[in-house]
């Protein structure tokens, strides 16, 4: 490669054809605009597109994704940044792409008043963070639950099938629908799950706010039931609406309800009285501004791809 000057962007509509490009070179992974546009377009919040393009001789060539999110405490809120979708063409790694445009993210984060960038590690990006001065937290625990179904879910989220599967599950749920979603703030600062947020996030994926036995789930459904978030009075109420959500999710040819929560939260403490945990994502972390950790309470629904 003769030439190895870098030009840098920050992500826009019109660039979207460019991370859609990406996608597909790196991960083969067919992304459409609607998806990506919808994604990154955080407007709701007063900030969107907190992330870069790398580009040589006009080619997209690496990209580092970030989105903003709102979280809240009982007295105050603060602006963090999930970091997500960070990849490179394969001939041009290892050339301090990533570690650039990062670089260039966080700054154009602080300008925007955000005082945290945070991941669940993979494998991959754990390493890359080492470079950029990340910090360790605590790792996501996940909790399983089996049903007696035929996995129909499964089936149809490898077929043209799924879109009508999905179709299904919403006339469904709709009769479970919950109105209110969570407003349970306490001392720690948590993502704030209002309905800006709910139309944000079924803008670019299928998710359900649901309400079993006065506990509120916020379920997604790919190939399982994933449960982003609940919230519950008691222990009670909560067995009563497992078992309700066991048989909904029977119903709806699913056999398997996962639950990722951090370990010292009203989740963990609920879950952990009827089912063995297993450790999962090592959550990572980048002050932008001084900040306390454990002021911070993480959710799976936090996660770009829930």
């Amino acid at each position: 490669m003769e030439n190895l000057n870098f030009t840098y962007k920050r992500l826009s509509e019109e660039s979207l054809k460019d991370l859609q490009y990406l996608f597909l070179n790196v991960f083969n992974k067919k992304k459409t605009i609607h998806y990506l546009k919808n994604k990154y377009n955080t407007s709701y919040l007063g900030i969107k597109n907190i992330c870069f393009l790398a580009y040589h001789n006009n080619k997209p060539v690496a990209f580092y994704g970030a989105i903003p999110q709102k979280f809240t405490s009982s007295s105050s809120t603060i602006f963090a940044a999930h970091a997500c979708d960070s990849f490179t063409l394969k001939e041009y790694q290892n050339k301090g792409l990533h570690y650039n445009l990062a670089l260039k993210s966080y700054e154009l984060m602080r300008a925007e008043g955000i005082k945290m960038v945070y991941a669940y590690h993979s494998e991959n990006t754990y390493h890359s963070t080492k470079k950029l001065d990340w910090l360790e937290h605590k790792k996501m625990q996940r909790f399983h639950f089996k049903t007696v179904a035929f996995p129909i879910a499964k089936i149809a989220k490898k077929t043209y099938f799924n879109s009508l599967y999905q179709k299904i599950c919403e006339n469904y749920l709709r009769r479970f629908e919950s109105l209110n979603p969570r407003a349970d703030y306490s001392n720690k600062f948590k993502q704030n799950y209002n309905r800006d947020f709910i139309v944000y996030k079924n803008s670019f994926n299928h998710h359900f706010f649901i309400e079993l036995h006065d506990c509120n789930f916020w379920i997604k459904i790919d190939s399982i039931l994933h449960v982003g978030h609940f919230s519950s009075k008691s222990d009670q109420n909560f067995k009563l609406a497992l078992k309700k959500l066991k048989k909904i999710a029977a119903f709806l040819g699913i056999n398997e309800i996962l639950f990722q929560v951090v370990i010292d939260s009203r989740e963990y403490e609920i879950l952990s009285k009827i089912k063995t945990t297993k450790p999962s994502w090592l959550i990572g972390y980048l002050p932008l501004e001084p900040i306390n950790i454990e002021d911070f309470e993480f959710n799976y629904a936090d996660l770009d791809t829930f």
